[in-house]
């Protein structure tokens, strides 16, 4: 089920055959530095996870979805809202594999999930990240997101930087 298309991209559900990619996705070293090992080891784990998404796309409406390219169908990366136990509304969260960042995708993206959001009446989002992320955080400025606090979130040993998008 596609979700959004923009110019140069279509955002989709996740499909069984995604598994490869996102167990390339979620093993690389940006990744694992950035947002964390997600404990997909294998193409097995993967699957598995996709099958976790698909359960939560129809809990919740809505979860990460798979960016890939309009016209070639590539996979570049995720991106979606995911609600989290200690937040009261979702977040935006977006990944993409390293030689699909700098050219706009992470941006064009999160506009389109955003749109989404605002389609399904959640009042605000939120995104988190990390110091060290700094594209991360330049990117969600960029996107109207405001710095809201600074917690310990998720049994983390450094703190999270909460940033909050609240939609008029």
């Amino acid at each position: 089920m596609i979700i959004a298309e923009t110019e140069r991209l279509r955002l989709r559900h996740f499909r069984k055959s995604d598994a490869e990619f996102i167990y390339q996705l979620y093993n690389q070293p940006s990744f694992i530095k950035y947002i964390g090992d997600r404990g997909i080891h294998s193409v097995q784990d993967a699957e598995a996870f996709i099958s976790k998404v698909e359960d939560n796309y129809q809990q919740f409406g809505f979860w990460l979805y798979l960016v890939e390219d309009k016209e070639t169908r590539q996979p570049l990366g995720v991106n979606g809202l995911i609600q989290r136990d200690y937040l009261d509304a979702p977040d935006i969260g977006f990944a993409l594999i390293p030689e699909y960042c700098g050219k706009g995708f992470a941006k064009e993206s999160s506009l389109a999930v955003i749109d989404f959001a605002m389609t399904l009446g959640i009042p605000h989002i939120y995104a988190i990240t990390i110091h060290d992320n700094i594209a991360s955080q330049k990117l969600l400025l960029s996107l109207n997101f405001t710095f809201n606090r600074e917690e310990f979130l998720d049994d983390s040993t450094e703190p999270t930087l909460v940033y909050l998008l609240t939609f008029s």
